[in-house]
């Protein structure tokens, strides 16, 4: 039998000393421990079934695996989200969509609601609901794998979003929303083709379809902004998550479409990460 401690030589060799952590968190998650718990205690012996597991956990991490989706779960918003292979894993970058979108309901009148689009694990949508002042909650996503992460996120959460199976603004068209919501928010498929090719292995283990946005990333915005019009109330507003390379071509698409005050908002690295405008008939 092997120790805690043996396990994580044992790791660290085959992940690089860089994936430390990643190797501390796989064992702590076979263990049923904490870090902390994992590491004053690393000179305890595994039981056979439990160097089992940690070696298919490990492998499926040399595999290019992400560590998420082999732990089943991720935080984002202090908040800690399932994920699986079926949606997109929520990152860092977005929150600064969901903060955004805080400040721009709290200028909002009442009855506040949201639709979030291409929603995958709900992650923005519960956030939002979580966070947020908002009479009501909806969001949809074309993907039925996606959406059942969602739901349990949802529970988990203890929110009330009322999620719906379909493209883009199709099942919000459906039950008869038009002018019907205060804020929009999508973060897209947004990655080029040209992008496609060069990402790390371990992102391409995420879906394709929560990832390529057409040949210049900015095939679901041409068909969101306008689209945005129709369901959103006058003085309501549009947001979205961009690349950081695509602030000022996603900005013109508002403009074109006659939205007004058009901001582009960097993240912490000063890249562009958001673009928001209102709709005012």
């Amino acid at each position: 039998m092997s120790t805690g401690k043996e396990l994580l030589q044992e790791a660290i060799e085959r992940l690089g000393s860089v994936k430390r952590l990643e190797a501390e968190m796989l064992l702590a998650s076979v263990l049923g421990y904490d870090r902390a718990h994992l590491l004053a205690h690393d000179r305890e012996e595994l039981t056979n079934e439990q160097s089992g597991l940690f070696h298919q956990l490990l492998q499926r991490r040399v595999d290019d695996e992400p560590l998420q989706y082999i732990l089943g779960e991720t935080n984002f918003m202090g908040m800690t989200f399932l994920v699986n292979p079926h949606v997109l894993i929520p990152r860092f970058d977005t929150e600064i969509l969901v903060e955004q979108s805080l400040q721009l309901l709290q200028h909002m009148p009442l009855p506040k609601r949201i639709a979030d689009i291409c929603t995958g694990s709900g992650a923005i949508a519960i956030s939002l609901a979580k966070y947020g002042e908002a009479l009501e909650v909806w969001a949809s996503d074309l993907s039925f794998q996606a959406l059942a992460v969602a739901q349990e996120n949802n529970k988990r959460m203890e929110t009330a979003v009322r999620f719906r199976q379909g493209n883009l603004f199709e099942p919000f068209a459906a039950e008869g929303l038009t002018r019907y919501f205060s804020l929009i928010t999508s973060n897209p498929p947004y990655v080029t083709s040209q992008e496609m090719a060069t990402l790390a292995p371990e992102v391409l283990k995420e879906p394709k379809m929560a990832l390529w946005g057409g040949d210049d990333g900015l095939f679901f915005y041409r068909q969101l902004i306008p689209q945005a019009k129709q369901f959103l109330q006058t003085g309501g507003a549009l947001a979205v998550e961009i690349g950081y390379q695509q602030g000022e071509a996603v900005k013109e698409l508002f403009l074109r479409e006659m939205y007004q005050q058009v901001t582009i908002v960097k993240d912490w690295q000063g890249c562009d990460r958001v673009v928001f405008g209102y709709w005012n008939e």
